[in-house]
């Protein structure tokens, strides 16, 4: 057993030998240059880019400073928001047997989610357009049927300024 402690133990004439030779770096010199960077997302775990979410803190002038992290708060809580509203719009697609998420779907999810409602009441309201439900669509007229309504494609006032035009 003191062999095998003997072993594992180096004295401290040997670490400071090392340290001062010039031909062998160090061990702590060899951690800094193997350092691998990774990104604050895959740190914190996270899908959203946190960097981006910063970027956009910084530039929009929010506030004059704030923390390191909120960023990263402020990514996952959209990444939560976000995935949220994706899993109840999927239910909503496959109870009306369709494999593609829609507008209509999303909107339907925010309805049918009292705190997804709660939460974008207010960006809802300011929205003007509306999303179209599948059952409401009409298919436009084919190009047959509009070739045969009128022969020209220019309007009549159109033709008459290029006959006048011609004289």
């Amino acid at each position: 057993m003191s062999g095998a402690e003997d072993s594992y133990t180096v004295s401290e004439q040997e670490t400071e030998s090392e340290a001062s030779s010039s031909e062998a770096p160090s061990e702590r010199s060899k951690a800094k240059v193997k350092r691998c960077y990774s990104s604050r997302s895959s740190r914190a775990g996270l899908l959203f880019p946190v960097s981006r979410v910063e970027r956009h803190l910084r530039r929009g002038h929010f506030a004059k400073r704030f923390a390191a992290n909120a960023p990263v708060y402020l990514a996952a809580v959209m990444q939560c928001v976000t995935h949220e509203l994706l899993d109840v719009a999927g239910e909503v697609a496959k109870k009306s047997n369709q494999r593609r998420i829609s507008p209509s779907h999303l909107k339907m999810a925010v309805q049918k989610s009292s705190a997804l409602k709660k939460l974008l009441q207010d960006s809802m309201l300011r929205h003007c357009g509306r999303a179209v439900l599948q059952s409401e669509r009409v298919a436009p007229l084919s190009r047959k049927k509009m070739s045969k309504k009128g022969k020209s494609s220019r309007p009549r006032a159109a033709r008459a300024y290029a006959t006048a035009a011609a004289k």
